[in-house]
């Protein structure tokens, strides 16, 4: 057999051909074939990984081992190959691997680039939110201030088919939404359903057609005049080919007036076509065929910004701006986002963002983890206020690790020696507007009433941030038991950003308590030891272990808790892997700050980022979010500096079209 070395020569002689940048491609492939391949060849595949393909030169830009490419220069970057028993890489060997990948994955022909923009379909959520900007009517399920018993879906909600989350992490996904077919007859009926409610709403023909009723006998200039406002709106105020739109769209209403005989019935037909045109399903930009980054126009960029702070068409104002050009200006972009932070609708960045990312959105959408009515809505809202609160009072990201302030559900409130104390406000230093105010109860029914969270200061060392809250203690645990595995994955892939990928032939929890059967009642920890006992988990389970075993005391669904169900104490003290030892909720999110601050702070960067621009992160994008994270920082990570910056970025202000 031959050695790693023998197999490096072989191929990187056959692959490499001289070329610009070979010398620098060489440096790299030798390291890898020295360094790496004892461990990661195609026969030894540590970890299940396998480097021999990048030996090849073919393979050493963008294509189907991007990935391998990735996951081994983050790996070199942190220190973390090799492992701590092998000899590290010499400061020219680290040099080489990451001179390579930032040459070849970074930048294009030595330039910074945005990479391809690939075309945005509407969500489900956006769908229904642009419904109801388009034709001025309420689709959502009405906030209710009583308890049903039951979590009231919309009938947008019913009818159109949930988006699946893309690589990106978020359902706004591209790529994802790009491979699949829009629901067609769904979404139809959904547009069918709205346009029923809106025909029904004079206020809402009026403020959408300038008039609330419809002749009998609609004339071509008056039709034209009628539907040119309504694919002005649907459009999301690109005014393109406007005439020939609605021409065509007349011709349209001639075929159905003919069958119908109701001028009213055929108009809403082609509101329904237009409804479920590519023009109002997808969000439509120029393209001008350019491998390099070029600005989107004023009214595309009106468009981007909405759907990101709004999750919904842009605005009148905001249109306004787009279309003079001033958007396009820093100064006025600045101003937007602020006037935009300021409005209800800044509750898509809480409600579909954070709640996609943080998870604690399946307490709403996901009945496996319904308990009651009130509980899920309690759980949830604290967490959707706590984020919310975030962006009104411009806050820390870090501050989702550990606060002096959290919101804690009204019934947590009525008992009269709660001992918790209402925050003051003004110590909140809020920026923006309450978009809470409407959901205080009205109803004198004491039982039935449902009242939202309330500001309150910490009390104790138990809770502040959200990692102790009740919905993430609920969506990191099973229906029956706490699974520290889980909730210490949960903290540092989706809070931390460090991806964990379970490694081959890990024993099972059951498997491990049945090898510790000589012991009637092993504890967690000793679970947790005997299955991760295999050395290829030790590295990743000296960081999951510790904060997983650190929340041992809050019980599935958050309650405080001293001892298991068999009476067995809980021990939820640890060691952090720099040595540092916990005792409690606050000493482990105090070391967790110190130890993970900044990559939490990136992570929330990578993660709005994804968000914002509908795909997942790509290398080219480093630079920007190096800039987005360098800002932040200086401003000490508060969080509308982080979407102000984003929005200033050249992927979310320009586009790229190969």
């Amino acid at each position: 057999m031959r050695s790693a070395r023998q197999l490096f020569t072989a191929v990187f002689f056959v692959c490499v051909s001289p070329a610009l940048n070979a010398a620098d491609f060489a440096a790299a492939a030798e390291v890898i074939g020295d360094r790496c391949l004892t461990c990661h060849d195609i026969d030894t595949r540590k970890g299940g990984i396998d480097l021999t393909p990048l030996l090849n030169k073919a393979n050493a830009s963008y294509g189907k081992h991007t990935q391998l490419w990735v996951r081994l220069e983050k790996m070199v970057a942190r220190g973390a190959m090799p492992p701590e028993n092998k000899k590290p890489l010499a400061g020219r060997e680290k040099k080489a691997i990451l001179d390579w990948f930032h040459h070849s994955f970074v930048l294009r022909e030595g330039k910074e680039h945005i990479g391809p923009t690939p075309l945005r379909r509407l969500t489900r959520y956006e769908f229904q939110n642009s419904l109801e900007a388009v034709l001025a009517i309420p689709l959502k399920a009405p906030y209710r201030d009583t308890i049903t018993g039951r979590l009231e879906a919309s009938k947008i909600e019913t009818l159109v088919p949930s988006d699946i989350p893309g690589e990106s992490g978020f359902d706004n996904d591209a790529h994802r939404l790009g491979q699949l077919r829009p629901p067609l007859k769904e979404l139809a009926n959904a547009a069918n359903f709205a346009l029923e409610k809106f025909r029904k709403d004079p206020k809402a023909m009026k403020t959408v057609l300038g008039r609330s009723d419809i002749p009998e006998k609609l004339g071509e200039a008056e039709f034209k005049q009628l539907v040119a406002k309504f694919l002005l709106r649907a459009h999301r105020g690109n005014d393109q080919r406007l005439a020939e739109y609605a021409a065509g769209y007349f011709r349209q209403y001639q075929r159905h007036l003919r069958a119908s005989n109701d001028s009213t019935a055929s108009l809403m037909h082609v509101f329904e076509m237009i409804l479920v045109s590519p023009e109002f399903l997808y969000r439509m930009e120029q393209s001008r065929g350019r491998d390099t980054p070029y600005p989107v126009t004023g009214v595309e960029l009106a468009t981007r910004l909405a759907y990101f702070l709004w999750a919904s068409p842009p605005d009148a104002e905001l249109l306004k701006h787009g279309r003079d050009g001033s958007l396009l200006e820093d100064a006025a972009l600045k101003a937007q986002v602020a006037r935009m932070l300021n409005s209800p609708k800044r509750i898509a960045l809480a409600e579909n963002f954070a709640g996609q990312w943080l998870g604690f959105g399946e307490l709403i959408s996901n009945h496996e983890y319904l308990r009651d009515e009130r509980w899920n809505r309690e759980a949830y809202d604290e967490v959707l206020f706590f984020i919310d609160e975030l962006i009104r009072s411009d806050r820390s990201v870090l501050e989702l690790v550990q606060s002096d302030w959290l919101y804690k559900r009204a019934t947590a409130l009525r008992p009269k020696n709660h001992g918790y104390s209402k925050a003051d406000a003004a110590s909140m230093n809020r920026r923006h507007a309450d978009i809470f105010a409407p959901r205080q109860s009205k109803s004198r029914n004491r039982k039935l009433r449902y009242d939202p969270p309330i500001l309150v200061e910490r009390k104790g060392d138990r809770e502040g941030g959200i990692i102790t809250s009740a919905a993430i203690m609920r969506v990191t645990a099973s229906k029956t038991r706490t699974s520290p595995i889980r909730r210490g994955v949960w903290v540092l892939n989706t809070l931390i950003g460090k991806a964990m990928e379970a490694p081959e032939d890990v024993p099972s929890i059951e498997e491990a308590r049945e090898a510790l059967n000589i012991k009637r009642n092993p504890t967690v920890a000793e679970l947790l030891k005997q299955h991760t006992s295999k050395a290829v988990c030790n590295a990743c389970h000296k960081e999951i272990d510790p904060l997983g075993l650190g929340l041992e005391n809050f019980a599935q669904f958050g309650d405080w808790r001293t001892h298991y169900p068999d009476k067995a104490p809980v021990v939820s003290s640890g060691v952090m892997p720099n040595g540092k030892a916990f005792k409690s909720p606050r000493e482990i999110k105090a070391l967790l700050l110190q130890l993970y601050g900044e990559d939490i702070a990136e992570n929330f960067a990578r993660q709005l980022f994804a968000y914002a621009l509908g795909r997942k992160l790509q290398p080219f994008d480093r630079i920007s979010l190096n800039q987005i994270v360098s800002a932040a920082k200086k401003d000490g990570y508060k969080t509308n500096t982080f979407v102000e910056q984003i929005v200033l970025s050249k992927q979310f202000r320009y586009r790229q079209d190969r």
